[in-house]
């Protein structure tokens, strides 16, 4: 999964902003420049400050909204993809500012992996407050800028852990990206009438057009349905489908398949084979696998175009919480 934002040039942020104590009080807090972790849009940045700890650690704060236009609650408890979102935005963050990555170079994740503790993702009247302790491991560096990591993470909210995972990334430059691409580079989402989505009910969307997935009249398939110039799923400087779009169509399969019944997922484990493309169906498959533990439902689901695999999902949910 590729992860951009198309720049005029190759600024190398410096200024360091120091985290602050996590506040208990309506009050939200000014979040990082949008360009740093790749959201154009003020109200979809997560992150809220940076602290380096030593070569390898950091200490981030970041907030989780209450009233989001499309992270809307599920069930009393936050967006099931705000914790991936989280992890995604402080590794782009520490990316550009403390390891060098100039912006507009091109971000590549091969997997995002984490585990929420469901009693502790309550949604408020207010924004919830975060600090995101970070390790990067197996860091390669190249002429002074970070070539590939895995980011580890740590999410606490008033002193809890709220959630822990991962991501490896690579970064490539815009050279060597557009060798990669080729004449995909500047493919975009072809104009036309959207897909009808399935019921929003089923997905817990809080409108149709934040509903990703559109039927196809088999049972647990459906084709991935972008609504065009959707101000937090669309990137319009992408070639290729958000990776986001892809994690929350996961979420939304998994909701579908097992609707009526309630399916919250606590832990979300996701890689990432290729890139999704603009202008081919995309289609999404959900099954239900064996439980290996009692009391806990999975769900599988898999994105494929050309009929290869673009992504695989693994969520899993407690019986109890549903």
């Amino acid at each position: 999964m590729s992860d951009t934002l198309q720049v005029s040039s190759t600024v190398r942020p410096t200024t360091r902003r120091q985290a602050q104590p996590a506040r208990n009080h309506p009050a939200a807090e000014t979040p990082v420049p949008g360009e740093l972790v790749h959201r154009p849009h003020p109200e979809d940045v997560l992150i809220t400050s940076r602290q380096r700890r030593d070569g390898s650690r950091f200490s981030l704060t970041g907030q989780w909204p209450h009233n989001h236009g499309y992270f809307t609650p599920s069930h009393g408890r936050h967006h099931p993809v705000l914790t991936g979102e989280t992890i995604r935005q402080a590794g782009l963050l520490l990316s550009h500012s403390e390891l060098g990555v100039p912006l507009g170079h091109h971000f590549i994740l091969s997997d995002l992996v984490y585990t929420t503790a469901p009693g502790h993702l309550a949604s408020r009247t207010a924004p919830t407050p975060l600090t995101i302790d970070v390790t990067c491991s197996g860091t390669r560096m190249r002429a002074g800028a970070l070539a590939s990591s895995r980011f580890d993470m740590t999410i606490r909210t008033s002193g809890q852990v709220v959630a822990t995972g991962h991501s490896h990334v690579s970064v490539t430059s815009p050279g060597v990206y557009r060798r990669i691409r080729g004449e995909r580079l500047l493919a975009r989402p072809a104009p036309g009438p959207l897909a009808p989505p399935v019921p929003r009910e089923l997905t817990g969307s809080a409108s149709d057009r934040d509903v990703l997935l559109s039927p196809t009249g088999v049972p647990g398939r459906w084709l991935l349905r972008i609504a065009p110039g959707h101000a937090t799923v669309v990137n319009p400087a992408n070639d290729h489908v958000p990776g986001l779009s892809l994690l929350d169509a996961a979420q939304q399969a998994a909701r579908a398949l097992l609707a009526p019944a309630r399916f919250v997922p606590y832990a979300f484990g996701t890689q990432f084979h290729r890139y999704a493309e603009h202008g081919a169906p995309c289609v999404i498959e959900a099954r239900r696998i064996p439980p290996t533990l009692p009391g806990i439902t999975t769900v599988e689901v898999v994105g494929e175009q050309h009929g290869e695999p673009v992504f695989v999902s693994t969520l899993t949910g407690l019986d109890a919480y549903h």
